[in-house]
């Protein structure tokens, strides 16, 4: 009887989010940790739903029925027989240096709660047209501006976005999704792990002339000037071939984050098959 009305409790809470939190990158799902590996204290196990390797989302804690906790951030890593491992390591995007980090560690039942925030997004593209053909397509999102984006990049005092960069700026303005545009197609991808969540073809190439560096902005000229990022001792001068590069795993991310961790988790697998 526990179990069924486990059960009931998970499917309500699908069906709900479903109905509430409405986005075509993804609805908000919420499910709980069936099982902790054994082998390891840095996976656990959910049931899959319609999951994809590669969404994140954060572990949460009830108390009471009023009050919880972000207990750790998590990726999907692996679906099998029904079943969504997590990778997870303790969220530190609430710390405050003031007060003393709670020490929690995920345990069964705690909630998982993923596309959160997949209604957000930064979109990166090549130019105003296109990134207005973009916005027309996708109206139910809320589209932060890439400005925000690129006055990040200014204060840091990076020339162009590595994957790290869209990890920090998707956690400061709450987003799920950063949509690339690259080539001839739309990519919607996790902001953690930088793993595809939705690909489209209406973008179309932008012509040369047209393309801003590194992407549409309204910041000014000054950021428009294209950087130099050696790629195997070829410098890139391109959008294109720029986020192409970005996103083969071509370009240096020296973030040594755990979903830095996790995009070489996946590096590695696909070494192992070729």
């Amino acid at each position: 009887m526990k179990i069924l009305n486990s059960l009931k409790y998970v499917l309500f809470v699908v069906l709900f989010s479903t109905l509430t939190h409405a986005s075509p990158f993804g609805n908000k799902l919420i499910v709980p940790i069936v099982e902790l590996d054994e082998d390891s204290k840095h996976y656990a196990y959910v049931p899959a739903f319609d999951l994809k390797v590669g969404e994140s989302g954060e572990i949460v804690r009830w108390f009471t029925q009023d009050h919880s906790t972000i207990v750790a951030k998590a990726a999907v890593i692996e679906i099998k027989d029904e079943r969504a491992k997590i990778a997870f390591e303790p969220f530190e995007g609430l710390e405050q240096g003031a007060f003393p980090a709670p020490i929690l560690f995920p345990k069964k039942n705690d909630e998982v709660i993923f596309r959160s925030f997949n209604d957000r997004a930064f979109l990166v593209a090549p130019s105003q047209e296109i990134y207005e053909k973009i916005k027309a397509a996708y109206p139910d999102v809320t589209w932060l501006h890439p400005d925000l984006l690129a006055a990040y990049l200014m204060d840091v005092g990076h020339t162009s976005p590595v994957k790290g960069d869209f990890r920090k700026v998707c956690t400061q303005y709450a987003a799920g999704i950063v949509y690339l545009v690259n080539l001839n197609e739309g990519q919607a991808l996790d902001c953690q792990t930088f793993r595809p969540i939705k690909k489209d073809y209406i973008t179309g190439r932008a012509p040369v002339d047209d393309r801003m560096l590194p992407f549409f902005s309204r910041i000014g000229s000054d950021n428009q000037e294209w950087f130099s990022y050696l790629i195997n001792d070829i410098t890139t001068r391109d959008y294109y071939l720029y986020f192409d590069a970005l996103l083969k795993g071509e370009i240096s991310d020296e973030d040594a984050t755990f979903f830095g961790r996790v995009t070489k988790y996946f590096s590695n697998q696909i070494k192992n098959i070729f």
